[in-house]
């Protein structure tokens, strides 16, 4: 029995490896990098270390990602980063801090390596997403993720330590092997471009809906990448409550089947590539809350149809991530607007400890009439929204 036993375990985990395609990307890298912090991570990726790793939502329409049906060699042929979030970990474990970088900004892009040995060439005032075009410009996706990490890291000064990199099949594969999650829609949405027609209200999103959901922009809200920002978080953190609600870091046969599904086309370096390494930082985050996840886009200013980012505000979103310090979620989108909340903020409090400030006089119960409240509907309260509840 221990001998069949170690034998399952053995081809478990040798299957799931197999499973992740993972690329080296260290000598693409170079070594103009900033100074890793902390000590050297030991074996153990969830050993006492913050961790930053760089999410990529790959558009590519090859293979099974031809979800469009345009085929590769049509107008959305090639390798782009749709999205892209820097998700910190930090070192006790306790706190998730996602900040979504929007693909329009304009940044420098320092020179790249391909794995053939040439070079890019360096560029200003660059579109973000460009650097994942062109490091994957002969098609390797190691590439064009190192070329993503050096742009990240010239912007924020931030120690990169992995990747990974997620392409249409890989978020379907997820959210599919996860049963769905449950998203509040606040709006109608019939959009062909996404493939995707929902009511408004509480839906339970299969894969294909959930990247729908995703990817629709011109039908819905404002029609910008910044507005299809809060929604893609909004989704990922459905994600994460899933996963959390259904004690998956907890169940091994469940985590295995999982991973088995989820990890078939996911690519990612060669820190986190391991699947013990993966589950060993998703069990050392079995215990966190939602609310101890917080998203946050790069604080940005507008440049016309592009955004450049906001260096009062980024700068204090790099550093929290730099000191492993929580981030201020004020410190989120529009410079405009994180003024004034700020402002708003800084007012409420003078004004609360304004000395000689008479107390508010309580209210006579008598006065007014009990209000009257309405009962929980989950198909108008974006709170209530659960997979028990949604339809």
């Amino acid at each position: 029995m221990l001998v069949f036993a170690t034998s399952v375990v053995g081809l478990t985990w040798s299957r799931v490896n197999h499973n992740i395609d993972t690329r080296d990307i260290n000598d693409l890298l170079g070594t103009n990098r900033p100074t890793q912090s902390g000590t050297p991570a030991p074996t153990d990726i969830n050993a006492g270390r913050a961790l930053s790793i760089l999410v990529i939502g790959s558009d590519s329409r090859e293979g099974a990602n031809d979800v469009d049906g345009a085929g590769a060699t049509g107008t959305t042929s090639g390798m782009r980063s749709d999205t892209t979030m820097l998700v910190h970990v930090s070192a006790d474990r306790t706190r998730v801090e996602v900040v979504s970088i929007p693909r329009d900004t304009l940044v420098d892009i320092p020179a790249c390596a391909h794995p053939d040995g040439t070079q890019t060439s360096p560029q200003s005032d660059a579109m973000f997403n460009s650097a994942f075009q062109k490091g994957g410009a002969g098609g390797d996706i190691g590439g064009a993720a190192a070329c993503t990490i050096l742009t990240v890291e010239a912007l924020t000064g931030l120690y990169v330590d992995d990747f990974a990199v997620v392409d249409f099949a890989g978020f379907i594969n997820v959210v599919d092997a996860l049963g769905g999650v449950a998203m509040y829609v606040p709006e109608d949405i019939d959009d062909h471009l996404a493939g995707l027609q929902l009511e408004q209200g509480c839906r339970l999103l299969n894969g294909e809906e959930a990247l729908g959901f995703a990817r629709v922009r011109k039908t819905v809200g404002d029609g910008s990448d910044i507005s299809r920002i809060g929604r893609q978080q909004d989704l990922v953190l459905a994600i994460f409550q899933e996963a959390l609600s259904t004690n998956l870091l907890r169940n091994p046969p469940r985590l295995y089947r999982f991973l088995d599904t989820s990890t078939q086309t996911l690519t990612t370096g060669n820190r986190i590539g391991d699947v013990r390494a993966l589950a060993g930082l998703g069990t050392s985050l079995a215990s966190i809350r939602s609310d101890d996840i917080t998203f946050v886009t790069m604080p940005f200013e507008w440049a016309g149809p592009r955004v450049i980012p906001s260096w009062d505000y980024a700068d204090l979103v790099w550093e929290a991530l730099r000191t492993d310090t929580p981030v201020d979620p004020i410190l989120s989108g529009d410079a405009g607007a994180i003024t004034t909340a700020l402002q708003e903020r800084e007012a409420a409090a003078e004004a609360t400890a304004e000395p000689g400030s008479p107390a508010p006089t309580p209210a006579d119960p008598g006065d007014a009439a009990p209000a009257v409240v309405p009962s929980p509907n989950p198909a108008e309260d974006p709170l209530l929204c659960t997979k028990e509840n949604a339809s």
